[in-house]
């Protein structure tokens, strides 16, 4: 537009334009002025009663995978897998998602807060990636080398961190409890057998969600097997059961009849919803498997058989 304006200026001192071409070229110029009228106008429209947010304010959304840092000289093949994959997929994705290794929870929670901050964004998906103990007979998971369970949630070292990140969640921001039975809320026999202990993953999930109170939280009430396809929204990317025989011992029977169930806690309402297993996108984003992993007859079958051939005295 300033092109044409400027040429028609040039051509008109020097008398040599006709006055078709002239007309045609003022024509052009109240066209593109027009559009681009029209252009600004599309863009700062704002309905009645609301006020659009400057281009600053707005904030795009940011996705994590949460790894433990490997202990020196402790082998652990699947994190060490879980590790190279989510850092592949953050090299390609750097603005929508990022895998974290961190040593605790104020590390993860710097780390976080830098590519938020960076990026000018709002927390998606957190998946903390972490290992469970059935042994221990609670819900729990990892940040780093920390430990966190319905117990010590509260304990100040752990809520500075997790408050951190308060300000950055909003109704869509979506937490992961990624370690096996970290919302387990039935109760389970203790590995002598002599008495049965709670495994509140319930209450887990609540401590949780009292540092981000817009979002939801979620958890397995079984193992969460975290294979080559977990970020395949598609498929019950991490429902299934381990193989060892020690997982046949009759301690274990509360995860065998609980295989491939998640519960949703939503903080907002304060409610509970069980739900399909998950999965991950390529990008990081939550999704709930629409078909149910015992849907399917092939694991009905093998659940049913694990179940008909469990044993005392297995775990070792």
């Amino acid at each position: 537009m300033a092109l044409l304006a400027k040429y028609v200026c040039v051509e008109t001192k020097t008398n040599c334009m006709k006055p078709t071409t002239i007309f045609i070229a003022l024509l052009l110029i109240s066209f593109f002025s027009a559009y681009a009228q029209d252009k600004i106008s599309n863009e700062i429209t704002v309905p009645v009663g609301e006020v659009e947010p400057t281009p600053a304010l707005k904030k795009s959304t940011l996705n994590f995978f949460v790894i433990a840092k490997r202990k020196k000289g402790k082998i652990d093949p699947a994190t060490r897998f879980n590790v190279m994959r989510a850092k592949i997929k953050s090299f390609f994705r750097p603005r929508k998602f990022v895998a974290i290794i961190a040593n605790d929870p104020t590390h993860a929670s710097d780390k976080i807060l830098t590519r938020l901050k960076k990026y000018n964004a709002n927390i998606g998906t957190i998946w903390f990636d972490s290992h469970g103990s059935y042994k221990k007979g609670y819900s729990l998971f990892y940040i780093g080398h920390s430990e966190i369970n319905f117990k010590n949630i509260n304990d100040s070292a752990f809520a500075c961190a997790l408050s951190m990140l308060t300000s950055h969640a909003t109704a869509n921001t979506k937490l992961i409890i990624g370690s096996c039975y970290g919302g387990a809320t039935y109760s389970r026999s203790s590995i002598d057998y002599r008495d049965t202990t709670r495994m509140n993953g319930d209450s887990l999930m609540i401590g949780l969600a009292k540092f981000f109170p817009q979002a939801k939280v979620y958890a397995s009430e079984s193992w969460v097997m975290t294979k080559p396809g977990i970020f395949n929204s598609n498929k019950a990317a991490v429902a299934g059961f381990p193989k060892r025989k020690l997982y046949r011992d009759v301690c274990y029977r509360p995860a065998w009849e609980n295989v491939g169930k998640w519960n949703e806690y939503d903080a907002s309402t304060r409610s509970f919803t069980r739900i399909n297993n998950i999965a991950l996108d390529s990008y990081g984003n939550l999704a709930v498997v629409t078909r149910a992993y015992l849907e399917k007859k092939a694991n009905q079958k093998n659940v049913s058989k694990n179940l008909s051939r469990l044993e005392f005295d297995l775990f070792k």
